[in-house]
């Protein structure tokens, strides 16, 4: 099948890898615009055709270059905000999204995403200090997922096992109504602080903190027409020590926000995005993205942690370039 700028290639493919990025970003509130970029760039080779075609009709090579970019940057985010629309309300009707969190981080993202698109730097240049960022994250997480780490951190430990101890009960019952009876309750929320219960344990967050830490993401991500998500929960998980059970839901909350304003921001740089290809996507991201909060609740706490420490392991090692000094064409 050829599509818009000339790409041709099997739309059945198209919709199977949608259905991994849906399933991977519902699930762990991450890597959903990397894998969306990863499907692109090296399996479908989006950029390419869109360089050639545009070179074909006239375009110079430096703006043709430069549009693929963007409206690959595009395409990332438009798989991203459909991912929260599809997950978030049914990690809403389980309360298992902290409302007042999210609106504090979005408060800077917002600033973040505007800013972000307009920072001058070499995409090669940024992708391996980016690598060496993503690398280190994910040390962190995988520090979080053994036994002195966890004993350390006793209320993040006691509310995961509290909810990992219900979620075998609702096994038996299959009454999944139940599991928002003990979900998010805003305890206080104002310019000073949130404190709010989740499942018995009390957390207190600064907002300011939390928007501060919004508006650097916001920045980073929208540089690379990226979610955010990536760098969000481990954000939320590790600064504010928060189970990844509420992070989920939270964190895809806030990619919307940044998604939706760095979308506006590329489209105004000259972006074109194909409709045609990102709508057989958009298909499949919308199933995937069905599948993985209804099964998210299966998982353990540490395995969630560690899955999503695998994936920024993977791409930190990727934009350094250890994959390629060592010959791996991945």
């Amino acid at each position: 099948m050829e599509f818009t700028f000339g790409l041709e290639t099997s739309p059945f493919g198209i919709l199977f890898w949608g259905i991994i990025v849906g399933y991977v970003f519902s699930t762990v509130g991450a890597a959903g615009a990397v894998l969306t970029f990863i499907g692109q760039a090296v399996i479908f080779k989006f950029d390419k055709a869109m360089i050639k075609h545009l070179i074909d009709q006239g375009v110079g090579q430096a703006e043709a270059k430069a549009t693929a970019k963007n409206t690959m940057k595009v395409h990332n985010l438009m798989a991203v905000i459909l991912s929260p629309i599809i997950a978030v309300p049914r990690y809403f009707k389980e309360k298992r999204v902290a409302i007042p969190l999210a609106i504090s981080v979005a408060a800077g993202v917002v600033f973040g995403a505007i800013i972000g698109p307009m920072i001058p730097m070499t995409l090669k240049d940024y992708k391996f200090w980016f690598g060496i960022i993503t690398f280190i994250i994910g040390i962190r997480l995988f520090y979080e997922t053994t036994d002195y780490a966890r004993n350390k951190k006793k209320k993040l430990k006691a509310v995961s096992k509290k909810f990992e101890e219900k979620v075998q009960e609702l096994k038996k019952s299959g009454n999944w109504d139940e599991l928002a009876k003990d979900g998010f309750k805003v305890d206080q929320f104002n310019i000073s602080g949130l404190k709010f219960t989740f499942w018995g344990e009390q957390f207190s967050i600064n907002p300011l903190l939390a928007a501060l830490g919004g508006f650097v993401i916001a920045i980073i991500a929208s540089m690379f027409g990226l979610g955010g998500g990536f760098m969000l929960v481990p954000y939320l998980s590790s600064i504010f020590v928060l189970p990844m059970f509420v992070v989920s839901g939270t964190s895809i909350t806030i990619v919307l926000v940044n998604s939706t304003v760095a979308i506006i921001s590329y489209l105004l740089k000259g972006a074109q995005p194909d409709l045609m290809f990102m709508g057989i996507m958009l298909v499949g991201i919308a199933v995937g993205s069905f599948i993985g909060p209804a099964t998210q609740k299966y998982y353990k706490e540490k395995y969630l942690r560690l899955f999503l420490a695998a994936i920024l392991f993977f791409y930190g090692l990727r934009f350094m370039g250890v994959w390629a000094a060592l010959g791996i064409p991945i």
